[in-house]
């Protein structure tokens, strides 16, 4: 972005942060898919065909969670809604601030959803299982839908995020 009139503004140094940790916090997002199945599924870590092909999943590339990272990041600034800077007074910049504050919101969301079984098998499905001969928008719509529902948000395409009542939804 070149046209930046504030480059102080807290949206930018968070978009910033939240860009650089990406990587980190995708790897962690398998870790915790990984886990979340033992937990629902195979508590005793049994030793079975599955049990084993999930354990031994090494990851490659991130870029099926991709969209619903930029999802977690735009939900973590819905949520934060101010836009102003605050006084730090522990010697952090802002940015170093903004990396601890978003990688614990994070760790946080994906704990929350790991418990959920559809976000659990769509998200085996766009790693251990993954098939590029099948459509990966399936599993990722799957996804989406059960971060939307958990946090009670839905996305419009000219409105953006905004709150909904489940009772009337």
């Amino acid at each position: 972005m070149s046209d930046r009139l504030f480059l102080l503004d807290k949206n930018y140094i968070l978009k910033q942060a939240q860009v650089d940790l990406r990587l980190e916090l995708q790897v962690l997002l398998i870790d915790k898919i990984r886990e979340g199945y033992f937990a629902l599924y195979n508590p005793l870590r049994l030793q079975d065909e599955t049990t084993e092909l999930i354990e031994g999943f090494r990851p490659i590339h991130f870029t099926l969670f991709d969209e619903l990272y930029d999802i977690l990041c735009g939900i973590y600034r819905f949520e934060i809604g101010d836009n102003q800077l605050e006084f730090l007074f522990d010697g952090r910049s802002h940015y170093e601030k903004y990396l601890v504050d978003w990688k614990e919101n994070f760790i946080r969301y994906v704990d929350q959803l790991c418990t959920k079984q559809n976000f659990i098998i769509a998200g085996l499905e766009l790693s251990v299982y993954y098939d590029p001969e099948k459509r990966s928008e399936l599993a990722q719509n799957r996804m989406k839908l059960c971060v939307f529902g958990h946090f009670g948000l839905k996305l419009y395409k000219y409105k953006g995020i905004q709150k909904y009542d489940a009772k009337m939804a």
